[in-house]
C-alpha cells in the first residue's frame, strides 16, 4: 500500500517520502460479531451474551471518508467511519456508539460499544453493551 515518491527542490535536492495510500475497501464483508449487553435496570439487571452472524456493506467510499450499513438478523444501522492516515485503522461512529477496527488486507476486526438509541431515557440509562467484529471480504 505504501509507495515511495521522489521530490526535488529548488536548490537541487532530492529526497524520497513515504506516501500513504489509503486503501480501497471491498464493497461487502460478512463473519460475526459477539456481543456482551446489560439492561442494568435498579430492579432486575440482566447481562445478555450472542454471537450473531453480521454483514457490512460498504455504501460510499472516498479517500478516508467511509459510510456503511451494518445489519445482522436483529439489528440495522447506517454507521460513518474515517481510516487513518496509515490505512490501518477505521474508526466508526453510529447512533449510540463507536467502535475501531484493524484493516488487514481483506479483513475487518474491531472492538466498541453503545447504547440503546430509541426508547425512553431510562432505557437509554439502563442499556449499554460491548460488541467485537470479526469480518471478511466477500
Amino acid at each position: 500500500m505504501k509507495s515511495m515518491i521522489g521530490l526535488t527542490l529548488g536548490l537541487g535536492m532530492s529526497f524520497l517520502v513515504n506516501a500513504q495510500m489509503t486503501p480501497s475497501l471491498a464493497k461487502v464483508y460478512s463473519g460475526n460479531t459477539v456481543e456482551t449487553s446489560i439492561n442494568a435496570s435498579q430492579k432486575n439487571p440482566k447481562v445478555q451474551k450472542q454471537t450473531v452472524t453480521a454483514t457490512l456493506t460498504i455504501l460510499k467510499q472516498d479517500g478516508q471518508h467511509v459510510e456503511f450499513m451494518y445489519q445482522n438478523p436483529a439489528y440495522k444501522a447506517y454507521e460513518i467511519g474515517t481510516i487513518s492516515a496509515d490505512g490501518k485503522k477505521l474508526q466508526i461512529a453510529y447512533k449510540g456508539g463507536f467502535g475501531v477496527y484493524d484493516i488487514s488486507e481483506n479483513k475487518l476486526v474491531g472492538c466498541g460499544s453503545g447504547r440503546a438509541s430509541e426508547g425512553p431515557f431510562s432505557q437509554w440509562v439502563n442499556t449499554y453493551f460491548a460488541w467485537c467484529d470479526d469480518l471478511i471480504a466477500k
